[in-house]
This record gives C-alpha cells, sequence and structure tokens, in this order.
C-alpha cells in the first residue's frame, strides 16, 4: 500500500500552454519527494492543446497528475483554485501559477517549512520576455536557467525576505504578502474558511482576500524566502490587469464593510441560512425577531453574524474578531454614535416589510451589494 501523499501542487493556468509545459517540467524534476507529492492543473477554460498537453505528461509523470476545467466566463482564478482544493488529496496544498518554474529542491524545501497554524508566503522572480524564452525544457531539468537570474533581481528578492521577517517581528496586520503563485497552506485551515471566494472575478484581490480571512481564522502567515522562491516566466499582462491596484475590478467587493471569515461562494456554495446568526432585540422588535429565526441558523456559539435589531437593550455581545456585526434599522431612524462606531455595518431598510425585506439586505451586505451608513472598512 502506498504511503500517504504529503504534498498537493495546485496549477491554475488558461490559454499559455508553452508556459505550462515548463512548469510541468520543472515539477517533474524535483529531487528527494519521491512519491510524496502529485499535480493539480486546473484549468480556466482554455479552447487551445492545455488538456492534451497534460493528459501527454500524465502518461509519463512518476506521481499523480489530475486536470479539472470548467467553461471559461470571465477571468476566475478563485474558482480554478477552489477546484484544485476539492480535487487534491493530501494535507498541505502548495498553489501556484502555469507559468512560474522552480528549482528542483522546490518542494522539498516547501515541506521542510511546514508548521502546525502556519501558511507560507512564498515569492518568484519575475524574468524579462529574453530571459523567459531561452528557458526551454533541457534547461529546467539540468537546472541551467538558475544561473541565468540577475543578481539584483536576486538581491531584490532578499530585500523582500528580510521586510518579510520585520512584519513577522511586529505582527503585522496585513504582511508577509500572501500570493498564490507560490503559497503553502494546511487542507484544514482552507476548510475552515471555505476556502477562496468566487466572487471574486477578473483580476486581483482574492489572495490578499484569503490571506485576510485565514489570518482571522487564527492561522499565522509567515514568508517562506528563507526556504526557496520560483520564477515567473514573462508574458503580457491579462487584460483585466489595471494600472493601478486601487483601479482593479475587485478592489470595491474586496473593501466591502461587511466579510464572513467562511466565505459563501467557497469550497462549497453556502447561503444566509448556513451562516451562524445571532439576533439581538428589545420587546420592540420581538415580533420581527420571531419572523427572522426561521429564515436564519441562529446560535450562541460559534458566530459569524450578530445583527442588532434598533432599537435595542443590550447592545452586541459578541466581540469576537471572527463575527461581523450588524446593526437593522429603520431608513429614518436616529441611532446612537457608540452603537454605529461598534459596528461593523448598518443596514437601513422598511422595517414595515418585515422580514424579508432585512433578509434581502442582509443577503445583499454580505454579498457587496449593499451600500450601508458606515464608513467602508473591513470587517470579520
Amino acid at each position: 500500500m502506498a504511503a500517504p501523499l504529503e504534498i498537493s501542487v495546485v496549477v491554475s493556468t488558461y490559454q499559455r500552454p508553452g508556459h505550462l509545459r515548463r512548469c510541468l517540467q520543472s515539477l517533474a524534476a524535483q529531487q528527494e519527494v519521491d512519491g510524496q507529492f502529485e499535480v493539480i492543473v486546473v484549468d480556466d477554460g482554455s479552447q487551445d492543446e492545455t488538456a492534451d498537453l497534460v493528459a501527454q505528461f500524465r502518461r509519463d509523470a512518476p506521481f499523480p497528475v489530475k486536470f479539472a476545467t470548467h467553461p471559461h466566463e470571465g477571468f476566475q482564478l478563485a474558482r480554478c483554485r477552489n477546484s484544485g482544493i476539492r480535487t487534491s488529496t493530501a494535507p498541505y496544498l502548495l498553489f501556484t501559477d502555469g507559468d512560474c518554474v522552480f528549482p528542483a529542491n522546490h518542494l522539498r524545501r516547501h515541506l521542510d517549512a511546514r508548521r502546525p497554524g502556519m501558511a507560507r508566503a512564498g515569492d518568484c522572480i519575475k524574468l524579462d520576455q529574453a530571459t523567459s524564452e531561452r528557458i526551454d525544457d533541457a534547461a529546467i531539468r539540468s537546472g541551467e536557467f538558475l544561473q541565468w537570474i540577475e543578481p539584483t533581481l536576486r538581491k531584490s528578492l532578499r530585500r523582500t525576505h528580510l521586510k518579510s521577517l520585520g512584519y513577522q517581528f511586529v505582527r503585522h496586520a496585513n504582511r508577509p504578502k500572501l500570493v498564490g503563485w507560490n503559497m503553502a497552506v494546511w487542507r484544514d485551515q482552507l476548510e475552515r474558511i471555505n476556502g477562496f471566494d468566487e466572487q471574486f472575478c477578473g483580476w486581483g484581490c482574492e489572495d490578499d482576500d484569503l490571506a485576510s480571512r485565514l489570518r482571522r481564522s487564527g492561522v499565522r502567515i509567515a514568508t517562506a524566502l528563507g526556504y526557496t522562491c520560483g520564477y515567473h516566466l514573462w508574458h503580457p499582462p491579462h487584460s483585466t490587469t489595471p494600472q493601478q491596484w486601487n483601479q482593479g475590478p475587485n478592489v470595491a467587493y474586496f473593501q466591502r464593510p461587511v466579510v464572513l471569515t467562511r466565505c459563501l461562494e467557497g469550497i462549497r456554495c453556502r447561503s444566509l441560512q448556513h451562516v451562524s446568526t445571532r439576533l439581538v432585540g428589545s420587546e420592540q422588535q420581538a415580533e420581527l425577531s420571531r419572523q427572522l429565526s426561521p429564515s436564519l441558523r441562529e446560535s450562541t456559539t460559534g458566530i459569524e453574524l450578530e445583527v442588532l435589531l434598533w432599537p435595542s437593550r443590550p447592545s452586541f455581545a459578541t466581540s469576537a474578531n471572527a463575527t461581523c456585526r450588524v446593526v437593522v434599522v429603520s431608513r429614518d431612524e436616529e441611532i446612537p454614535a457608540a452603537v454605529e462606531r461598534s459596528a461593523h455595518a448598518v443596514l437601513r431598510v422598511d422595517v414595515r416589510q418585515g422580514a424579508p425585506a432585512v433578509l434581502d439586505g442582509l443577503n445583499r451586505l454580505l454579498r457587496g451589494q449593499e451600500s450601508t451608513s458606515t464608513p467602508s472598512r473591513r470587517a470579520a
């Protein structure tokens, strides 16, 4: 009986078979990890030879190779990575992109870097067009391409490593930065937050969102740069890549005021009815609470969402970092500043319409579709 796999490598790709071939060759050249890993290629609906390339590679590979794809409906990197999570079997997952290549000890070094309760933030050196075109299968198998890397690029990466160590020392809120072209996360950590949020479509922010939710769930993110790095092959930028980060198509959704630690559209689809909720309301709101209760999963432990029906006494009871706090109030009702400050968002609805209006507002709020009277800020 074969020993259980130690690590699953999830490779995301779309319409770059030449890059993907070299990425897979660099994984085939890995040393000191025989029988310990599998490769899952997750494709965003390529209409070229990608599927045939993977099938051919799988026939000769001395390790398991799996392939998953779906119809191309825009740039859906989060969907690809969740598909990789579901298809994989190992307890530890390394994510990368099909335009990256690696040194022969890359997987071994990532395995050596594993720590309980910790995710590893790796990085890649971006190669220019000339160097990228020079790298072929032979250079990857021999490792010769590593000699072609400009010393200035390695020096820059060393500076990034030192900065990352500093961020870890001070327990920075969002650094080191988790980047999907080279990051390693335990399976149970991903399952705890329901993986990547598939409402991110187009370029950017899905990695930042994942890192934020991992941290709120108690995961510590540490740099992997003291162990290994990857090398990103040049290609033209994707059509949805903005000139500036804050111009990206996903920034508004990323900065929505209410963010569940366990996302709705992730490894598994969830609705508001699956969210562990606590309703807080006064006698004045007893009828509204009664109407809402059948449609919400009310709980007193492991609360994800606390809803305060105003006017209410007492106020919020939960202060845990992983709990979203929302005040529901009539459109023309005034609330004390202290109550507003204690909430991540204030949802103003026509309370006279009862539970349907509140449930619709909460659903829209959790999906970043509802404006609130609270300044936009990252919440639990």
